[in-house]
């Protein structure tokens, strides 16, 4: 077995000067979404699953989806709609579609949608993940994976339907607790545990401020100053300690569109973990201010960064947590990434 896990390392730039003379580094440079050896095919789609959620975002996912099947007639593709109508009914939906040769499945809505729409296709029985691609409409909050995919609007990701440009992604398989049951899920963005998840859980009671419930959910949290005892397994190489946040990462940005782990790339068969230590508030404020700077936190010195295929995090106590932007269960936690796993439009 190797001495210890895979570290990231990131190069540090030649530093420059603020125009009162103070030296910093500049942010890191952001790697594609894709790697180069990245897989590519066409896909021609005869009917589109459209998959709606008419509550993300600012509610206008009804109306997003109409444009979006108005467009594809245009180009002679059938439309079928499927409007969720409560949380997770967009895993039961892809669960139970009739798909066939020449479908593809698109999601109108956020990160979270988008996960639940995986989940329910990762978890049918008939391979389907395999050969039908799936196609992303942001429609959310902070569409971060749509962000990362460089998809603009809802007309560009029809476009891309039309266009039939397919790549293959990572998914983690993620196993939690939840109301004393297993639960599965498949995440295709990031998974959060500790500051991020109690940011993100205060941050829901604020939906009404918009994007600034995030950044006023950070603030509350670091003044909390909460910290937790964890073990975390990295490809069975255990680190154990107080942690404040592990950053779990399929892709660059998270949240608010945060540039949380630079390197990540949605098809290297592996994911991204950051870990912040035990440090006192007046640090972890610094290091969020460096995160909001395009991803500076990466030179702090109380930051981490680890590359792994599987990872399990346990706590004494249950502790919450977060995938795709989703408050869903509880630790411990077990994590998979099953490389190439599902289709998307690019």
């Amino acid at each position: 077995m190797a001495e210890g896990p895979e570290r990231v390392i990131f190069d540090e730039p030649e530093p420059k000067k603020t125009f009162f003379g103070r030296s910093y580094f500049p942010p890191p440079e952001k790697v594609p979404h894709f790697s180069n050896l990245q897989f590519k095919e066409e896909y021609r789609s005869r009917k589109v699953h459209l998959i709606i959620n008419p509550y993300s975002g600012k509610k206008k996912g009804l109306e997003v989806g109409s444009i979006v099947e108005k467009e594809l007639f245009n180009y002679k593709i059938e439309v079928k709609k499927h409007i969720t109508n409560e949380p997770n009914h967009a895993i039961t939906i892809a669960q139970e579609l009739d798909l066939e040769e020449g479908d593809s499945v698109a999601t109108v809505g956020g990160d979270g949608t988008f996960c639940e729409v995986i989940s329910g296709f990762m978890s049918r029985n008939d391979g389907s993940h395999n050969s039908i691609p799936l196609a992303l409409v942001p429609a959310g909050t902070g569409n971060s994976q749509a962000n990362d995919m460089e998809i603009t609007d809802y007309m560009d990701a029809t476009e891309r339907i039309v266009r039939g440009r397919v790549r293959l992604i990572d998914i983690a398989e993620t196993k939690y607790d939840f109301e004393d049951q297993r639960v599965t899920r498949y995440s295709h963005n990031l998974v959060g545990w500790g500051l991020g998840v109690d940011s993100n859980i205060l941050a829901e009671k604020m939906r009404f401020l918009g994007p600034l419930r995030y950044d006023i959910g950070v603030l509350l949290s670091i003044l909390r100053g909460r910290v937790r005892k964890a073990k975390c397994f990295i490809d069975g190489h255990l680190i154990e300690s107080n942690f404040v946040l592990l950053l779990i990462q399929n892709t660059c940005t998270g949240g608010d569109r945060l540039r949380l782990a630079p390197k990540a790339q949605i098809d290297d068969g592996k994911m991204d973990l950051g870990i912040i230590y035990h440090i006192g508030r007046f640090k972890i404020l610094k290091l969020f201010n460096q995160l909001k700077a395009k991803g500076s936190h990466v030179w702090n010195p109380n930051v981490e960064f680890y590359r792994f295929k599987t990872l399990r995090i346990e706590t004494a106590d249950p502790t919450s947590i977060n995938i795709d932007g989703e408050n869903l269960g509880t630790t411990p936690l077990e994590i998979k990434v099953l490389p190439s796993a599902v289709k998307v439009f690019h």
